[in-house]
């Protein structure tokens, strides 16, 4: 059984997390799609704030009990992003680490997060993932100009993500965390109160591909 914390954040002081994702190269530029999936016709994460859909039952989601939600990792938690690239080995298209600003209904527990909504705040592009440097300058620019937000190097990723690298992506089912610690280093940073306007803006987007 899972252990898990249940949390609410607000939009105006969401829960800052990261995601990885696949940068595709779509019709209309490049965009960022999740990295589980991949087919000739990938569905692009949309810009403005995303809002989570449980496929599996009839209820919101996140849900106690259920793996729906959008996912994210925070530091402390288990779900190795570098891990996850081994676990999607066939494919070869380049990747990036983005900072998402979680809201609404939010579930921690050893591997991440699963939040209700999640905005796009930042894009941490891996540059060795890229062909050649023509593909990630057009890449950053088409990502810069389809999220609105600030397109920078893999420097911009904190730490903590590259150096959980394991084999697989999902931690073992033997291994827990302490989550009266995690709750303690939740990242309520002042930089939240610059992403206010930002998410008072932005679009609602349903996203039935969450994971």
């Amino acid at each position: 059984m899972i252990v898990e914390r249940e949390l609410r954040f607000t939009r105006e002081a969401p829960l800052l997390a990261w995601r990885l994702f696949r940068v595709r190269r779509l019709p209309d530029g490049y965009a960022l799609c999740a990295p589980m999936i991949h087919s000739p016709s990938p569905p692009p994460w949309h810009p403005g704030l995303t809002v989570a859909r449980c496929l599996e039952h009839d209820h919101a989601a996140p849900a106690p009990g259920c793996r729906c939600g959008i996912y994210a990792a925070i530091e402390g938690t288990l779900d190795s992003l570098p891990g996850y690239l081994l676990d999607t080995a066939y494919d070869d298209d380049p990747w990036t680490y983005a900072e998402v600003a979680c809201s609404g209904r939010l579930f921690l527990d050893a591997r991440g997060v699963r939040c209700e909504e999640a905005l796009v705040v930042q894009i941490a592009l891996v540059e060795e993932s890229f062909a050649s440097v023509d593909a990630r300058v057009r890449a950053s620019e088409d990502l810069a100009a389809r999220y609105g937000v600030c397109v920078g190097s893999s420097d911009a990723a904190p730490g903590w993500l590259a150096d959980n690298s394991r084999g697989q992506g999902e931690p073992f089912e033997t291994e827990s965390v302490d989550l009266s610690m995690l709750l303690k280093n939740l990242d309520r940073s002042e930089r939240v109160t610059a992403l206010n306007e930002a998410l008072d803006r932005a679009p609602v987007r349903h996203r039935p591909d969450c994971k």
